[in-house]
């Protein structure tokens, strides 16, 4: 696609970490005896239910948003290595899978609804994934799908799993991409993709035109970004692996002009720190859930003080 503007926004980090929001403790409780795996996938319903997707069996656990205890599940022996989870308008459940490269999704209930993709076969084209990582839904049901660790571009399809266009390649220039790795909408329509690699947001309007990106050192690395009800974007700064106390490990609250409003956290494994935080949702009271790669099934709740 041709690039239509560039936008380099100031972001306006604030100095220190400050922000009115503080983790929930004991959240989630689990029945005694389950097995936990490595949280990759968060997403919130309707319901105020909460959604995690996980690296075990069960896969996919709908949680109650108060308490964190489990109230369903399904998705056993689908997946081998679950990714990310995104919740519809219609509370369906959308996931990918990086090593199946596919795309699911499900009902609320757990009905398989669609599948794209071939099973555990790779590609560059209409019908393949190379390692997808986040899927996001417009109102109208068509979607996108960051296809991601193999393949660096954004493709999009209707709502009835038809390929209608897809745009990038391996680079950073404005409209390419290492390592898309999350992916949301806004109330118009356009395109956010935390474009891990390069350390940067891009965004995109809904045919994946070129409108802006924002890249500075107090973005840290995204890996995952919700925009929510509130118009807000909050990002999952996951950081650069580097398993060090002074790596990023933080979440950002941003407006969409690209300013940092808020931020809080630390690497760590203690309640409202994270190691390898891997995605973010927000629910409709405001209530904020992240999920950690390092800190296996480490979904932790934010409100505001």
């Amino acid at each position: 696609m041709a690039v239509v503007g560039l936008i380099a926004a100031q972001l306006n980090l604030p100095a220190e970490k400050s922000s009115d929001y503080q983790v929930v403790k004991d959240w989630p409780q689990f029945r005694e005896g389950f097995t936990c795996g490595e949280a990759a996938g968060v997403g919130v319903d309707s319901h105020n239910h909460v959604f995690v997707f996980h690296r075990a069996d069960p896969p996919i656990l709908r949680l109650n948003a108060k308490t964190g205890a489990i109230l369903d599940s399904f998705g056993d022996g689908m997946f081998i290595n679950a990714h990310g989870l995104e919740v519809d308008d219609q509370d369906n459940v959308w996931v990918t899978d990086t090593k199946t490269h596919q795309v699911y999704k499900f009902s609320h209930d757990g009905k398989l609804l669609l599948t794209v993709g071939e099973r555990e076969v790779s590609g560059l084209d209409s019908t393949h994934f190379n390692q997808p990582t986040d899927v996001a839904v417009s109102p109208s049901g068509d979607f996108y799908v960051s296809d991601g660790y193999g393949n660096s571009r954004v493709v999009k399809f209707s709502a009835e799993g038809k390929f209608l266009f897809a745009w990038g390649e391996k680079g950073d220039a404005p409209g390419q991409f290492v390592l898309p790795h999350g992916v949301t909408l806004d109330s118009r329509g356009r395109v956010y993709v935390a474009d891990r690699s390069n350390a940067r947001i891009q965004v995109f309007d809904s045919q994946g035109h070129f409108l802006k990106q924002w890249k500075t050192e107090g973005l840290g690395r995204p890996w995952g970004l919700e925009v929510a009800d509130d118009g807000f974007l909050y990002v999952m700064n996951g950081g650069d692996m580097t398993n060090k106390p002074d790596d990023f490990a933080e979440v950002l609250r941003m407006n969409l002009k690209g300013s940092i409003l808020e931020r809080w956290g630390s690497f760590g494994a203690k309640p409202g720190q994270f190691s390898w935080g891997h995605d973010i949702a927000v629910g409709e009271d405001g209530s904020i859930y992240t999920v950690e790669v390092r800190n296996n099934l480490r979904a932790q709740k934010f409100i505001r003080r």
